[in-house]
């Protein structure tokens, strides 16, 4: 496996993850009222702010990807490696919301809502990468 392979492999875990929580997301805007539902589903997810998380999201999964893949050639521990990179990955996503609501001059939100938002992004985040290390090793065997 090469580490272009392996950037490609962490994508598509990562696009795996992002549609059973895109549906998740979905089914919970349409559970009360379906049309109006989908309408504010959405009109939620076509925001730029939105487009460019996926972006970033996406970006730094394939680009560290290719780095954990690389790690993993050379014999690394994989959860060692898939924990560093998850963090890593996370960090940057978390950096990109925290500057998005500084951009928007939500202060009073940002206070109560950075915290929550970490964790619901880092948790996530870890498990995502924790099953692309461990499939990525089973491939290697």
């Amino acid at each position: 496996m090469t580490p272009n392979a392996a950037g490609k492999h962490v994508c598509k875990i990562t696009l795996y993850a992002v549609i059973v929580l895109e549906l998740f997301w979905m089914f919970v805007e349409t559970r009360g009222d379906f049309a109006n539902g989908i309408l504010f589903y959405l009109q939620a997810q076509m925001n730029i702010y939105v487009w460019a998380f996926f972006t970033l999201l996406f970006l730094s999964s394939y680009l560290l990807g290719k780095k954990m893949g690389a790690g993993l050639i050379k014999g690394h521990n994989y959860v060692k490696a898939a924990i560093i990179y998850g963090l890593l990955e996370s960090v940057i996503l978390v950096t990109y919301v925290v500057m998005m609501l500084i951009s928007q001059r939500q202060w009073g939100n940002m206070l109560h809502t950075v915290p929550e938002l970490a964790l619901i992004i880092i948790v996530p985040v870890l498990l995502l990468w924790l099953v692309a290390a461990s499939s990525l090793k089973q491939k290697m065997k």
